[in-house]
């Protein structure tokens, strides 16, 4: 089931805002692992004590851009590998998907659609993210499908139109989707059971008469 709600009840933004020294201080953590380094030896390297280097890794506080530069230098990993992922440049966006990859178990596949060779970006349906990226494809495909009958440019600009304000506005359409869903199930129900009631005083009138 695709989970809708936010996290912990807060804004999406602001919690994220909130947690972002906690994921910068987990990739800290997990690249001086992979380096063999010591909380000391790491601080060293930098200018700071163990508690220090402790309190970015635990996320209570973060590190200032100039700081996590000494901090990637002496990692020998670039900044960007430290950082929340920014998709404003291809660099950005391969973070991004290095992201997925490690969070998402998201896999990269060849792929030769008509014969013209490519990549693309898979998830198992068993991992969370294939449920979100599925219901995302099925809106991809309905409005390609709305595309390839519209008659005129005005009712395609009004497709693309609702396609993306289906993603400006996400998950808000999975929630309007879960709900109306919810309501036809609800109403099933409800039609089951009075139609048994009405079976059963059907049946009733029978045995009179």
């Amino acid at each position: 089931m695709i989970t809708i709600s936010k996290a912990f009840g807060q804004d999406p933004v602001e919690f994220n805002d909130e947690t972002a020294a906690d994921r910068v201080g987990a990739r800290i953590r997990t690249i001086r692992n992979a380096r063999g380094l010591s909380l000391a030896e790491l601080g060293e390297k930098v200018g700071l004590n163990a508690d220090r280097m402790q309190k970015y890794e635990n996320g209570a506080r973060k590190p200032k851009t100039d700081m996590l530069k000494k901090i990637a230098e002496a990692l020998g990993v670039s900044t960007l590998a430290l950082a929340d992922p920014v998709t404003t440049s291809y660099i950005g966006a391969m973070y991004a998907m290095f992201e997925l990859e490690h969070n998402f178990n998201m896999k990269i596949e060849p792929t030769d659609e008509n014969h013209v060779p490519g990549l693309c970006l898979t998830v198992d349906f068993k991992d969370s993210l294939y449920e979100y990226m599925k219901d995302w494809y099925d809106v991809y495909a309905q409005m390609k499908s709305d595309l390839e009958v519209a008659n005129s440019e005005e009712e395609k600009a009004e497709i693309i139109n609702a396609y993306h304000n289906w993603e400006w506005t996400y998950p808000q359409g999975i929630v309007d989707k879960t709900e109306k869903s919810l309501e036809k199930a609800r109403l099933k129900r409800k039609i089951a059971e009075l139609q048994e009631r009405y079976d059963q005083l059907d049946q009733n009138d029978s045995d009179i008469e």
